[in-house]
């Protein structure tokens, strides 16, 4: 079930493929009714936790837009049914057991492959997704070893505007010790979903002796996906383009055009992309960056091969993802036409930047540098639902060989610990001096396993995973 206005597709050439159109869809829409319930229909069926008395789940197109707890509900399993990678491995149960659609859709989950599948507010995910706005502060945190603190901040955010920086740690919320404050209170006081909240935090920051307190007030914030970019010459004279990558949004594609055009007419020997904290989402941004980097090399060759569920074979057939050398608009791309690439990574680095490393592989050396990456061969194609975004996982990918399925995610070449002592783009900055070095020696340094690396407490684990969002770390199409 592919709403006609959020059915995405991942290149023009599977527009025809993803077009595909039904009665369901989020805002705009006017909600069905029902007026009877009988025993073998598949709405009846589901409340009541199996399927109808002829065995049919229901059609989700003609289920869809029923916006009550049953409608919804129904509607849920039967789209499961349909386009759920592992839909022969749910597990029934009961639709009355669970107080909302969005929990009974959970509840279905094959959940010893799945840890992916979210449900979110489509009007929340399309703000994002399409002009890279959000509620909130404007900072990034992680948990590292127990201490909370600030990995980047968005320019002209609340959050730049109290000066908080790269590194800064919190201490304290609303007067107390963070440690002392439970997982709930932490969440609603870090990190708000609506404008207007105020929290006083207690900070300190990198080279302090002391603390000190700020106040914050949440608003709408406009993401900045192209965080930094730079031109670095090495002490053998060689040029290194760096490049902080943070969201595969729609707003990302102008500036990293622009910034792969800078690169180009400087002539960069060598590329450092900084994905340590992207999590993912259009895979239509992942084939452009890919395909900016890897140049003539690729064109005519496959980026990344779409695998759905044996019900839709026509989708595998015609989901070959090929290199491109134009944006939406027909723009031309640069190409830089590099036969190696620096990837900066962590366990952040997931799904459509996991995708430029697999894309890329085949092609070009790819040298990742940092942390393991989350291991997300997978993909979604939005639908909604009665203002409810579904992300099932509809699909794996594979490379132009055959490579994917890397649960485990990529491990680095160069294994080194994030450095939240030096801000991102100082040549002091741990991963990025070890890509440094290795540009010039063609080997890893040893200096970044000195520092231990970023892990999450039982105290402050909940909040950090809840600020990050489901959907913030994902392979979409988009049409």
């Amino acid at each position: 079930m592919l709403n006609p206005q959020k059915a995405f597709a991942y290149s023009l050439a599977l527009t025809g493929l993803l077009a595909l159109t039904s009665c369901g869809g989020g805002g705009g829409s006017t909600p069905a009714s029902i007026n009877s319930c009988n025993n073998n229909s598949a709405l009846c069926s589901v409340v009541n936790g199996g399927s109808t008395n002829n065995g049919s789940i229901g059609n989700p197109d003609q289920l869809a837009n029923v916006c009550t707890p049953t409608g919804e509900k129904a509607w849920v399993r039967a789209h499961l049914n349909d386009v759920y990678l592992w839909y022969r491995e749910i597990v029934e149960v009961p639709a009355t057991s669970y107080s909302s659609p969005q929990a009974y859709f959970d509840a279905l989950l094959v959940k010893s492959k799945d840890r992916f599948s979210f449900t979110g507010s489509t009007e929340e995910i399309n703000n994002y997704f399409d002009s890279g706005a959000e509620i909130g502060f404007g900072y990034e945190l992680v948990n590292q070893n127990g201490s909370l603190r600030v990995t980047y901040v968005q320019p002209n955010s609340p959050a730049a505007t109290q000066n908080l920086q790269r590194g800064t740690r919190i201490i304290g919320i609303n007067g107390a010790a963070i440690e002392t404050l439970s997982r709930d209170t932490q969440i609603a006081a870090l990190y708000p979903d609506k404008a207007g909240v105020k929290t006083i935090l207690q900070v300190k920051d990198n080279g302090a002796m002391s603390t000190r307190s700020v106040e914050l007030v949440s608003t709408s914030i406009t993401s900045y996906p192209v965080l930094q970019n730079s031109i670095i010459t090495t002490s053998s004279n060689r040029k290194l383009g760096y490049l902080v990558f943070t969201d595969h949004i729609a707003t990302a594609e102008a500036p990293l055009i622009n910034t792969m055009q800078e690169f180009k007419q400087s002539g960069i020997d060598d590329l450092v992309i900084d994905l340590r904290y992207n999590g993912g989402g259009y895979l239509y941004i992942a084939n452009e960056v890919a395909s900016m980097i890897a140049g003539s090399k690729v064109q005519g060759r496959v980026f990344e091969q779409l695998q759905f569920n044996d019900k839709h074979p026509e989708k595998t057939s015609q989901s070959r993802d090929l290199y491109t050398n134009k944006a939406r608009n027909g723009q031309a791309l640069p190409q830089l036409n590099l036969s190696r690439v620096f990837v900066l990574t962590s366990s952040r680095t997931c799904s459509a930047s996991e995708s430029i490393i697999n894309g890329l592989s085949p092609f070009v050396q790819v040298i990742t540098i940092g942390g393991t990456t989350c291991g997300k061969p997978y993909g979604f194609i939005q639908a909604d639902n009665c203002g409810t975004a579904y992300f099932a996982i509809e699909f794996s990918g594979v490379n132009d060989q055959g490579n994917g399925g890397y649960v485990n995610g990529f491990a680095p070449t160069c294994a080194s610990s994030d450095d939240l002592e030096n801000p991102l783009g100082s040549s002091n900055e741990r991963l990025l001096a070890n890509a440094i070095n290795y540009s010039q020696t063609g080997t890893c340094s040893t200096s970044g396993l000195a520092s231990p690396p970023i892990e999450r407490s039982s105290v402050l684990s909940n909040a950090i995973e809840t600020r990050e969002r489901a959907w913030r770390n994902i392979r979409l199409l988009k049409h």
